[in-house]
């Protein structure tokens, strides 16, 4: 028993040891928002909208998102919800299932049903709020 107790602590000691890397900075609102604006614009500069770059746009986009707008959100599972969308949308456009202007059409549904469902949340309605996740989730399953 003593000889699993040292080695437990032994090796509890050498975890102790191993460099942890420090998470990124988190920038402020302004900056995180003037980042990801810049993001999006290299996005669109690299995958011009055409069939066979919406998927990798999107792609690019939730990068962008995920890495200047994801830290500070207060409900990150709702920009979870936006970029599967978004991803989800893309591909169909992409392998031609929608047409483009289609696939603008519901990403502003899902956008508009992602801000009513924050602010739902923010008034303490539940309710209020999964009736508007449950309008996305019916879109992603189409």
């Amino acid at each position: 028993m003593r000889r699993v107790l040292a080695i437990c602590l032994l090796c509890g000691g050498l975890v102790a040891c191993l460099p942890v890397e420090p998470p990124p900075p988190r920038l402020p609102p302004q900056a995180a928002a003037h980042e990801l604006q810049r993001a999006r614009q290299e996005c669109n500069e690299t995958y011009p909208a055409r069939i066979g770059n919406y998927l990798p746009h999107a792609d690019c986009v939730n990068a962008a998102v995920d890495r200047f707008a994801l830290p500070g959100a207060r409900y990150p599972d709702l920009v979870r919800l936006q970029e599967e969308a978004r991803s989800h949308i893309s591909a169909r456009i992409d392998d031609r299932s929608i047409s483009a202007h289609v696939g603008e059409t519901q990403m502003n549904t899902v956008d508009r049903a992602i801000d009513v469902a924050e602010r739902e949340r923010a008034a303490a309605n539940p309710k209020g709020a999964d009736a508007e996740l449950a309008r996305v989730h019916a879109l992603l399953e189409e």
